[in-house]
């Protein structure tokens, strides 16, 4: 194989590479914007895996960021998983 044939080889590769990443981002961005809606106590608990009570200790407990909004509670995903998953860390 000769260099000409190696360096497009090459560039052939890294052609797909970034595709590939740049697909995986865009996958991961709208992940992202779709998790940043408000949501409320049901869907929350939901999301987590947990029962509404166990939301609600948590979120007593201060370790859930949430909004009162008169007498509704509601979350952002987002900033509910980054908290807990820092707790995680502190375990």
């Amino acid at each position: 194989m000769t260099n000409t044939s190696l360096d497009q080889l090459l560039a052939g590769l890294v052609d797909r590479i970034a595709d590939a990443v740049a697909a995986r981002l865009a996958e991961q961005s709208a992940q992202t914007q779709s998790t940043d809606e408000v949501v409320d106590e049901p869907a929350m608990a939901e999301r987590l895996g947990v029962s509404q009570p166990t939301l609600q200790r948590l979120r007593a407990a201060g370790d859930v960021p949430h909004v009162r909004l008169g007498r509704r509670v509601k979350y952002r995903p987002s900033d509910v998983l980054a908290a807990l998953s820092g707790q995680v860390g502190d375990v």
